[in-house]
């Protein structure tokens, strides 16, 4: 019995079997190849692209503050990461803080660098203050870190015979005893508990006082620049540096004076909107709606009056009614 050769087909004959197939079959393997091209351009943008365009807008947004001229923002420090970005805050003493805590804290490592080269030459952080000064600091980003740095706020001259809680430290006391004299020197021409009127005292004026750093001030002064000025000490706790730090506020009271004759008042019946706009208690909707009600109505006889305008509710009333005159 002759048996029969099986003739073998060219590979390319084959080949062409295998991607013969039915015009739905081509559209369905199209359109998965599809959705792996687009995945795959998702995953390359999110791990490539993406973190650059970050970084990017990042420093844009930085350089549009050193270009404005805002606070920490200066040409020195242009470099300085943004107070908006996510910081973690925990106690610590920044004398011998490792690099990564600095960046947790919301420093870069550049200014985290710069810090260890300070220590290097000899530079010690004492008091809270000392950290303020470095120029890698930014001072709205130090008044969030205040709370949490293990230094004290201020030294007391020891008593005769005490030997200072730090001096073991130091291995040459003398120029200790130097440095120290200096600083205790600074510390007395500066009033413990000076008291100052918070309507009329500028910056320099506040930091005086014991518990008001730059910071504070500045932030004390812009706020009450936008009011005309504060009716009640209470009032403090509505700058926002200070309105998660009740004991400061409390303490505060206590050092400050507050002369009510010195609030800028606006006058309801010549205002106009733009005049009444900007003010913390009021914004553009309640200037609006006055000025309207104004024209509509006729002059206020009493700054009461205004509680006449559906938009005057009871807690804007008394919060904005002493800024108000009908004169």
């Amino acid at each position: 019995m002759s048996s029969r050769k099986r003739v073998r087909r060219p590979w390319k004959e084959e080949l062409k079997d295998i991607f013969d197939l039915h015009a739905s079959e081509r559209r369905g393997i199209g359109l998965l190849l599809l959705l792996c091209a687009v995945a795959a351009g998702w995953v390359l943008y999110e791990q490539r692209i993406a973190p650059d365009i970050v970084r990017d807008r990042a420093a844009f947004e930085l350089a549009v503050r050193a270009s404005l001229g805002s606070p920490g923002a200066t040409g020195q420090r242009s470099d300085l990461q943004g107070i908006d970005a996510e910081v973690i805050l925990f106690n610590f003493d920044p004398n011998g803080l490792p690099v990564e805590q600095w960046t947790a804290l919301g420093l870069n490592e550049r200014q985290a660098a710069a810090i260890h080269r300070y220590e290097e030459r000899g530079g010690r952080f004492r008091l809270k203050r000392d950290l303020a000064k470095m120029r890698v600091v930014d001072p709205e980003l130090f008044a969030r870190w205040e709370p949490y740095i293990l230094l004290p706020d201020t030294i007391s001259v020891p008593e005769q015979g005490e030997r200072p809680r730090f001096a073991e430290r130091d291995r040459d006391h003398d120029r200790w005893r130097d440095s120290s004299a200096r600083r205790f020197t600074d510390h007395r021409e500066r009033p413990a508990s000076a008291t100052v009127e918070v309507n009329t005292a500028d910056t320099s004026r506040l930091v005086q006082v014991r518990g008001i750093g730059p910071a504070f001030a500045r932030a004390i002064t812009r706020y009450r620049d936008r009011l005309g000025g504060f009716y009640s000490l209470d009032q403090l706790a509505e700058v926002r540096i200070l309105s998660d730090k009740p004991d400061a506020v409390a303490a505060l009271r206590d050092r400050l004076l507050l002369d009510t004759l010195m609030v800028r008042k606006l006058p309801i019946n010549t205002m106009t909107a733009e005049d009444l706009g900007p003010h913390p208690y009021a914004g553009w909707k309640v200037a609006k709606a006055l000025v309207a009600y104004r024209q509509h109505h006729g002059l206020f006889r009493t700054v009461a009056d205004i509680k006449g305008c559906a938009l005057v509710t009871d807690s804007v009333y008394r919060k904005l009614a002493p800024y108000l005159s009908a004169e």
